[in-house]
């Protein structure tokens, strides 16, 4: 009883900052909350365009919004990002469908509006970074062994497998490598279910409903978990997504280091799906998912979605002495 009302003001604390501050609440007023939807939106359009075999005319539940937002973002801060990392993936779209002799005319269409509103020039469009790149598995292994810096930026999320068996021994020197992670206190919470099966894999994706095109070619279904039991306190009500979170990023690099493809598959879920997901993989009660993994033998040549990263001063604050 103790604990349980100890809880009560943390959690008030989060809900109030969270629905004052989040996304959910500023009805698109706010630079940061529509530079998020728009990110959420172009990368649906690079995930797609990743796929081993697009459907012709994705992403239409999307694109409409998407382009609703580049306008009036444009309108409101200029030719800045994340607008014009979105214009490139809808380009990489309008170029994919070109080739396949789809029509895109809609698409086209409000790019054309947008360039002469805001007088864009076509080649400065072209230098903009969205969209997908061509990778090939020779490539990857020139840039794992090229030191650490190389290694790190040289790992993608990969929607393009070849199918085949990965050996039990590679996933159980990655979990091990993974280990070596910190947390708090030492207290190395992660667990890692692990399946293999393709009718079980089927069954936990269509609950996780996020790897459409190319989820079935997975050879393995990695579930990261965190053991509540090792968290003690009131303060360390978060702490299972902090530690399961940073032991998945050293799950995704040993797999790389291993030279496997990996795709991180969100989990952030409500309770009926949580309970779906539990049932269907054996979890039990006492540990909290906190994300998939999709593991998969690399093909010879593929395609990753390009995912833009910011300038360093965007994200870095120097506090001087």
């Amino acid at each position: 009883m103790y604990f349980a009302v100890k809880l009560l003001p943390g959690h008030a604390y989060d809900y109030r900052r969270f629905l004052a501050y989040s996304g959910l609440n500023k009805s698109r007023d706010s630079r940061s909350e529509r530079a998020a939807r728009i990110t959420l939106y172009y990368h649906q359009v690079e995930k797609g365009l990743s796929l081993a075999s697009p459907r012709a005319g994705f992403g239409m539940n999307v694109i409409p919004g998407l382009l609703d937002d580049v306008d009036a973002y444009l309108g409101a801060y200029g030719i800045t990002d994340p607008a014009t990392t979105a214009i490139s993936a809808l380009q990489g779209y309008l170029d994919y469908h070109e080739r396949i002799g789809h029509p895109a005319d809609y698409v086209r269409n409000r790019l054309s509006v947008i360039f002469d509103k805001y007088h864009i020039p076509l080649e400065q469009s072209q230098s903009w970074a969205g969209g997908v790149l061509p990778l090939s598995r020779a490539g990857l292994l020139a840039a794992r062994n090229a030191g650490f810096k190389s290694f790190f930026e040289s790992r993608y999320s990969v929607r393009q497998f070849a199918g085949g068996v990965i050996p039990e021994s590679d996933i159980r020197s990655a979990v091990e490598t993974a280990q070596k992670t910190p947390s708090v206190c030492n207290r190395q919470s992660w667990r890692v279910h692990a399946f293999s099966d393709a009718k079980q894999i089927e069954r936990l994706l269509a609950i996780q409903n996020g790897s459409r095109g190319f989820g079935d070619q997975a050879s393995v279904v990695l579930v990261v978990t965190s053991e509540l039991r090792s968290f003690l306190g009131v303060a360390e009500r978060y702490q299972p997504w902090i530690d399961g979170g940073m032991f998945a990023m050293s799950l995704c690099l040993a797999l790389h280091d291993l030279g496997y493809g990996s795709c991180c598959l969100n989990w952030s879920k409500e309770s009926g799906d949580d309970k779906l997901m539990r049932a269907a993989a054996a979890i039990p009660p006492s540990e909290q998912i906190i994300m998939l993994l999709a593991v998969g033998i690399l093909p010879d040549e593929f395609r990753v979605a390009r995912s833009y990263r910011p300038s360093v001063d965007q994200i870095l604050v120097m506090h001087g002495a």
